[in-house]
C-alpha cells in the first residue's frame, strides 16, 4: 500500500520534451562512444591476427581506443604498470605503441633484445640521442643539426653512400670512440685514483661525522653529496666547483625532473623545472668559458697530462677539441658535458646506496663485505688496493644485485637500413627501437629466487635484494643467478648462513651467456655503455671507504628493510630508494 500511494502517473511524462531530450542525449552518447569501441575493437583484431595467426611481418600495434591519443597517456604516466600488462599479453612478441604521432616498437627482454644487440651494423642510436639532447637536456636546433646531419652511422666504418663524410662530422662515431679510449686502461686508472683520493679526503675532513654517534636523516644524501663532489672534481678539475659551488645543488634539482623534460612539458607548467636546468646549463658554460680562456686544450705542454686542475681529466680536452672540430656552439658543448657528466653520476650514486643499506641490513652480510674488504686494505698506505677489490666474489654479487635491484635504462636503436627484420618481424627503417632494463631483470620465470618457503613463496623473490643471487658455490649447486628446476630449489632443508670462508671460493657470475637478453643495465653489444667500468670502480670505492672510514647503525631497519625503487622516475636509470634512511654514523675508533 505505502509504494501504491507513493507511485506517480506516468501518463503526463510521455511524449514530454525531457524524455526526448534524454532520448537524443543517449543517441549522442552512443555516437560519441562507437568510434571509440570500434577503434579498440578492431586495434584488438589486428594485434590478435598478427601475434597468433601471421606470427611475423608487421609488428603488431598495442591496442588503443583513442585514434589520435593512441597510447600516449598510458605509456607517459604509468610505464612500467602498462608495459608489463602488454610483455605478458605479447609473450616474447615485439610489439609498436602508438605515442603521440609517432610509432615506437618495443623489443621484449630475452632472444629478442639479445637480438636487438647483436645487429649494431644495421642500428644507430642516433634518435633516442637526439631526443635526450633535445628535451632533457635543452640543445638548441643549432647544435641539434650536426647529429642530424651526422647519417654515417655508430661504426668506425660509415655506411654505405657516407664514406666521403668529413670525419670530423661524425659525431655519434667520435663520442663514443672517445669515451671507449678515455674511460679504459690508464685513464680510467688516473681517473679512478683521482675520485678515490678526494672522496676518502671528504669523508675524513667531514663536519657532519664525528667521534660520538650522531644522526643523519638521510643516508642516500649524505652519500650522494661526497661521492658527487668526488667525481665532478675528478672529471672536471678543482676549480668547476668553485667557479660554480651551487652546481651539485642544482644538478641533483635538475636531475629530479627528468621525466618532466623528456614528456615535453611547457615551461609554464614546470617553471621550477626549467629553471634549474638553466642553472646547471649556465654553470657548465661558465666553466667552458674559463677554461678556455686560461688554458689553450691544444698545448703541446699538455699532451701526456692525464690530469690539470682547469679542463680536469684528459678526456675533457679530447671533447672539446671534438666539439670544436664538429662546429657545436658555446652552449651545444655547455649541453654536450651536462650529458655527460649526468650519464656519469645519476644511475652510479643511486644504486650505490642499495648496496650500503642492503649491506647494514644484514650482521652476516656487513661482517663478510668487511672482511672482503680487509684483504684489500693496505695499511701501509693507509688506502685500498683497488684491483684487489674489485676482483673480490662478494662485492661484485652485491654490486650486480644493485643494478638488477634499481636499474631501469631505456635501450634505444633505430635500423639505418631498409627491410631491416628482428627475427621475422619487422621494424621499418629510422623507426625508434626500445627495451627497458626492468623487465628482464625482474622476471621470476628466470631468475634463481632461493628455497620454495613452507608457505610456497620464494625465498627471495625478484622483488626483492638478494645479495648472493649473482654467485655460485662450488658446494652447492642451486646456486647461481639463473633458476634452477623445481626439483633443486624446492629442497626445505635448514639454511645456513654463508660465511667469508664460503665467500672465498664462490664466483660472481655476470657475463654467462645465459644472461644475455635478461641482465642488460648498461646496453649491450658494441653500444653497451663505455662508462660501465667507471660506473663499477666508483660505487666498489664509495661502499669500501665508507664502511672503512665510519660505524653505522639504522635507526629504524623495519622500515629501511621495507624500502623499494622509487618508480617516479622510472625509466631513466637507477632509482633511489623510496623513502629517507636513517641512520646514526660516527668515525671508527
Amino acid at each position: 500500500m505505502a509504494f501504491a500511494s507513493s507511485s506517480l502517473p506516468l501518463e503526463p511524462w510521455i511524449g514530454s520534451p525531457l524524455l526526448r531530450w534524454d532520448g537524443r542525449l543517449t543517441l549522442v552518447v552512443a555516437a560519441a562512444l562507437l568510434p571509440i569501441v570500434l577503434t579498440y575493437a578492431l586495434t584488438s583484431l589486428r594485434a590478435y591476427w598478427a601475434q597468433n595467426v601471421r606470427r611475423g611481418g608487421d609488428t603488431p600495434a598495442v591496442p588503443y581506443a583513442v585514434p589520435l591519443v593512441g597510447n600516449t597517456v598510458q605509456f607517459a604516466y604509468d610505464t612500467e604498470g602498462f608495459l608489463t600488462k602488454t610483455l605478458r599479453r605479447f609473450n616474447g612478441v615485439p610489439f609498436r605503441l602508438k605515442v603521440g604521432l609517432e610509432n615506437m616498437y618495443y623489443i621484449p627482454y630475452g632472444e629478442m633484445a639479445h637480438a636487438m644487440f647483436k645487429k649494431a651494423r644495421e642500428l644507430s642510436m642516433k634518435p633516442i640521442i637526439i631526443v635526450a639532447m633535445r628535451d632533457q637536456f635543452g640543445m638548441f636546433p643549432q647544435d641539434l643539426a650536426i647529429f642530424e646531419r651526422d647519417g654515417s652511422g655508430d661504426c668506425a666504418k660509415p655506411l654505405k653512400g657516407w664514406e666521403n663524410t668529413n670525419p670530423a662530422h661524425r659525431v655519434l662515431f667520435n663520442q663514443h670512440r672517445d669515451l671507449n679510449a678515455m674511460l679504459n686502461g690508464v685513464h680510467l686508472e688516473g681517473l679512478i685514483s683521482r675520485f678515490t683520493v678526494y672522496y676518502t679526503a671528504r669523508l675524513r675532513t667531514t663536519a657532519q661525522v664525528g667521534d660520538e654517534w650522531t644522526e643523519l636523516p638521510d643516508l642516500f644524501a649524505f652519500l650522494r653529496d661526497h661521492m658527487f663532489h668526488a667525481a665532478c672534481t675528478a672529471l672536471l678539475g678543482e676549480r668547476f666547483l668553485e667557479l660554480c659551488p651551487d652546481f651539485a645543488r642544482d644538478f641533483w634539482v635538475f636531475d629530479s625532473h627528468s621525466l618532466t623534460y623528456l614528456r615535453r612539458t611547457p615551461r609554464w607548467m614546470a617553471s621550477k623545472a626549467y629553471s634549474a636546468r638553466d642553472r646547471v646549463l649556465a654553470s657548465m658554460k661558465k666553466w667552458h668559458k674559463h677554461a678556455r680562456t686560461h688554458v689553450d686544450y691544444k698545448d703541446p705542454a699538455l699532451a701526456d697530462l692525464e690530469y690539470e686542475p682547469t679542463w680536469g681529466a684528459r678526456l675533457m680536452r679530447v671533447r672539446a677539441e671534438m666539439f670544436d672540430n664538429a662546429g657545436f656552439s658555446p652552449d651545444g658543448c655547455a649541453t654536450m658535458d651536462l650529458g655527460f657528466v649526468w650519464a656519469a653520476s645519476a644511475n652510479v650514486i643511486p644504486a650505490t646506496i642499495w648496496v650500503l643499506l642492503n649491506t647494514l641490513l644484514s650482521k652476516n652480510l656487513e661482517e663478510r663485505v668487511t672482511s672482503e674488504m680487509a684483504d684489500c686494505f693496505d695499511e701501509a698506505k693507509n688506502a685500498f688496493e683497488l684491483s684487489a677489490l674489485y676482483g673480490k666474489p662478494l662485492l661484485n654479487a652485491v654490486y650486480l644485485e644493485a643494478l638488477r635491484h634499481c636499474v631501469a635504462t631505456t635501450s634505444a636503436r633505430n635500423p639505418v637500413i631498409d627491410n631491416f627484420k628482428l627475427r621475422g618481424w619487422n621494424m621499418p627503417r629510422d623507426s625508434l627501437m626500445l627495451s627497458i632494463s626492468w623487465f628482464g631483470a625482474h622476471d621470476p620465470h628466470f631468475w634463481n629466487t632461493g628455497r620454495v618457503l613452507a608457505s610456497g613463496q620464494a625465498e627471495h623473490p625478484v622483488s626483492t635484494y638478494w645479495a648472493e643471487r649473482f654467485l655460485e658455490y662450488p658446494d652447492d649447486p642451486t646456486t647461481g643467478p639463473v633458476r634452477k628446476p623445481n626439483g633443486t630449489i624446492t629442497q626445505p632443508g635448514k639454511k645456513r648462513e654463508r660465511t667469508p670462508a664460503d665467500d672465498r671460493t664462490a664466483k660472481a657470475v655476470s657475463h654467462s651467456a645465459a644472461l644475455q637478453g635478461h641482465f642488460y643495465p648498461y646496453g649491450g653489444g658494441s653500444r653497451i655503455c663505455p662508462g660501465r667500468h667507471l660506473a663499477k670502480q666508483e660505487m666498489l670505492i664509495a661502499v669500501a671507504v665508507m664502511m672503512k672510514e665510519f660505524e653505522m647503525e639504522l635507526m629504524d631497519p623495519v622500515g629501511a628493510a621495507g624500502a623499494k625503487p622509487d618508480a617516479r622516475v622510472f625509466p631513466t636509470g637507477a632509482m633511489v630508494p623510496d623513502r629517507k634512511v636513517r641512520v646514526r654514523i660516527r668515525r671508527r675508533r
